[in-house]
């Protein structure tokens, strides 16, 4: 079509690659989390009973989600 229409065939370019970079980085993230998590419950069950464990891990997690919030504002 013309060089306006190459330009914008770029930027959305760019912007759909930027968005597929940052969802993936946040679903691995998220599986980094999941994987950690299961690993310490199964560690501490090993300790504690396990309903304990997962009573200490979700409390770990809260905690690690207000200090997330706390930060960004």
């Amino acid at each position: 079509m013309g060089p306006i229409f190459e330009s914008v065939d770029q930027y959305f370019k760019k912007l759909a690659r930027a968005i597929a970079l940052i969802l993936g980085g946040v679903a691995i993230a998220i599986l980094g989390v999941i994987i950690v998590t299961i690993g310490m419950i199964k560690w501490l069950s090993q300790i504690i009973p396990i309903w304990f464990s997962w009573i200490v891990v979700g409390i770990v997690l809260l905690l690690l989600g207000i200090v997330l919030v706390a930060l960004n504002k």
